[in-house]
């Protein structure tokens, strides 16, 4: 009964990595709704949690003897939440805050948990779930390019799918590339090798025809944080080198076609949007430096200061565009403390999970470091997909450094 346990929770862990645009799926019964991502997290969670080993753990009495786990990241987590429910207590948004705090963090961060666990006792999970999340990104770039080919693009020619806009897509996209990547830098096996390969150029494809140039860019950012990692491996540089140069070159044409739609565009450009709403979210840091506007609350505030600004250049504005500033504004100071201190343990164990498994260290500082530098002028972070691979990759570094086995040099 216990292995049964155990390979239902391991395919549920895989299927949701497979799965996780289910998040548009809505499921409404009442005033709470809920999505299919969140339905199969919950599913997954009571699995693991009657798991007769797990609740002897959570008692403090494991059949081995360990009284506990290592819990250095319970005090980052803890006040991220005390900052969400505080901004939610403060700005009094309580239906769209705690629907937001489920989506966003008690479900991803459930996921995380049952994830690390599983990691623990099945070493292969880790790179079954890995697979999933490449084959789901090169499932979603298929079904996008036949929206290209039909010519069911947005009204300015670009890629978005079945996500409200390019960004989206392209923010779904950029790991599921990087860890296309790391398995066809990895695997040795040819016929593996190609399909890893087809995946890639299939996804480098729906990424090219968002014309996203902030995933691009920070993709670039990720792949230059690889190739420096790898400067030591001469025979895989070349690898690196390659995809880097791919990318600089869709990057200065990315460049170029930008330039020319800003100037086409004059005041109404995404920059200038961009500058409006960047400049709308930090007055309401500033009036709001504490407890933040509450969290899912952003669209209602920033139409609600547009009396401090000339006429709006873009209307529907979910987020601030900037990862670092929708922690501040959604979950106040607190919150924002405990996303940074949570980033700096992630890096913190990075160093030890190259010393134990360099590809896949260097593949968890690369995702991080696109996560990062994406979130600067977009929001990688706040969307129920997003999170579950944010808390993810936290969680499998995490194990990396500290529950695997170092790996055997050859």
């Amino acid at each position: 009964m216990e292995k049964l346990q155990r390979k239902i929770k391991n395919f549920l862990i895989i299927a949701i990595l497979f799965l996780l645009p289910a998040y548009l799926i809505k499921i409404k019964p009442g005033r709470i709704s809920f999505n299919v991502l969140e339905l199969l997290i919950l599913g997954l969670f009571l699995i693991w949690f009657f798991n007769k080993d797990i609740i002897y753990e959570i008692s403090g009495f494991s059949r081995s003897g360990v009284a506990r786990q290592n819990t250095k990241y319970f005090v980052p987590i803890s006040l991220i939440f005390t900052g969400l429910i505080l901004s939610v207590i403060a700005n009094k948004n309580f239906h769209s805050g705690l629907g937001a705090i489920k989506g966003w963090f008690f479900f991803p961060i459930l996921f995380g948990i049952v994830f690390y666990d599983g990691m623990k006792k099945d070493k292969k999970l880790l790179e079954r779930s890995l697979a999933a999340l490449f084959c789901s990104g090169v499932a979603v770039s298929a079904v996008g390019l036949a929206y290209e080919i039909s010519g069911a693009t947005t009204y300015d020619g670009r890629l978005a799918a079945f996500w409200s806009s390019p960004n989206q897509l392209a923010m779904y996209l950029a790991v599921p590339f990087l860890v296309g990547v790391y398995f066809a830098k990895r695997e040795t096996r040819n016929e593996k090798r190609e399909f890893f390969y087809s995946g890639l150029i299939l996804t480098a494809l729906a990424l090219f025809f968002t014309k996203s140039y902030g995933a691009w860019l920070a993709l670039g950012i990720s792949l230059l944080v690889w190739l420096v990692f790898e400067l030591k491996n001469k025979v895989k540089i070349k690898n690196v080198f390659l995809v880097g140069l791919i990318i600089t070159a869709l990057l200065s044409w990315a460049g170029v076609s930008k330039f020319q739609a800003i100037q086409k565009m004059g005041g109404r450009s995404s920059l200038a949007s961009r500058i409006m709403i960047g400049k709308s979210a930090g007055l309401m840091a500033q009036k709001n430096p504490f407890f933040g506007i509450g969290p899912g609350n952003f669209q209602e505030k920033y139409l609600e200061y547009q009396k401090y600004f000339p006429p709006y250049l873009e209307w529907s504005v979910p987020q601030p565009h900037n990862i670092f500033l929708a922690f501040w504004l959604e979950s106040g100071i607190l919150g924002f403390a405990g996303f940074v201190w949570v980033s700096f343990l992630f890096f913190r164990d990075n160093k030890i999970s190259i010393q134990k498994d360099r590809d896949l260290g260097i593949l968890f500082s690369a995702v991080m470091a696109y996560i990062l530098a994406h979130g600067l002028v977009d929001t990688t972070y706040w969307r129920n997909d997003l999170a579950v691979v944010f808390w993810a990759v936290v969680f499998a570094n995490y194990y990396l450094s500290n529950g695997s086995p170092a790996k055997s040099k050859k």
